[in-house]
């Protein structure tokens, strides 16, 4: 009896990038088990609106598919560097003693990245500054204030595993606008905090001009700069922190 799933996996290439799919054929289902399969054909078409890309980069074909096992099949497709932007739809199709079986999953083609960040600043101060709102700092305490939250930023990707250029910075251009975001965060975080050393941190009350502040227990003496909240929310969303390390973007 033929069936279709609909993964809920996905999976992003760059323009004139490579990328590996790798299917199993099951018995049935979400069975895990797999089980011998023919006439394996894989094919890419644009997702629908408002996120597909355009037109059909991979007619359905046979060609290049390789069978690892009688059930396991994999293939790897290079993306054409005009190809337009946006999600699409990667189809797998075979036959098995039940009929036939179809996987669909999603791939998203990015854009090749312009350029990537400058070697160990993850945010521009035109970008902090599109991002926060914030046109009143001064530029140059900005551009000191990024380098600072860029700092900040590498020690809370300990473990983090993603393509790197010469200067080892990011060139995906997704997680590119992941770290310029979280970035701009942790910049907006530290001007507003204005204890750039941690000196101020050591003590629970301070009395400055007739101002005095105190601090919660958990942010006195913390052995590590404190990881902004929306830079939090960002990483965390991207995969990058509190579920899982970044691995291989």
């Amino acid at each position: 009896m033929p069936f279709t799933i609909l993964g809920d996996s996905q999976s992003d290439v760059l323009q004139a990038g490579q990328i590996t799919f790798t299917q199993l054929f099951e018995t049935y289902p979400g069975s895990g088990q797999g089980t011998a399969a023919s006439g394996v054909m894989i094919g890419i078409t644009a997702a629908p609106a408002p996120a597909g890309g355009t037109g059909t980069p991979l007619a359905p074909t046979s060609a290049g598919v390789v069978a690892l096992s009688e059930s396991l099949y994999q293939y790897t497709w290079t993306c054409p560097a005009g190809q337009a932007i946006g999600d699409y739809l990667l189809t797998w199709s075979g036959t098995i003693a039940t009929g036939t079986e179809t996987y669909v999953q999603t791939v998203t083609v990015a854009a090749m990245a312009t350029g990537s960040p400058a070697p160990g600043v993850y945010a521009s101060t035109t970008q902090y500054q599109v991002w926060s709102g914030d046109t009143v700092t001064p530029a140059n305490l900005v551009q000191t204030m990024l380098q600072r939250a860029s700092e900040v930023m590498d020690h809370y990707l300990t473990g983090a595993v993603y393509q790197v250029n010469a200067n080892g910075m990011p060139t995906d251009p997704m997680l590119i606008d992941v770290l310029t975001r979280a970035t701009s965060a942790q910049c907006q975080f530290m001007l507003a905090d204005n204890d750039v050393t941690g000196v101020r941190r050591q003590y629970s009350s301070v009395n400055v001009g007739g101002v005095s502040q105190t601090r919660v227990p958990a942010m006195t003496a913390m052995t590590f700069p404190p990881l902004a909240p929306q830079a939090a929310a960002i990483l965390h969303t991207a995969g990058v922190l509190g579920s899982a390390a970044l691995i291989s973007w």
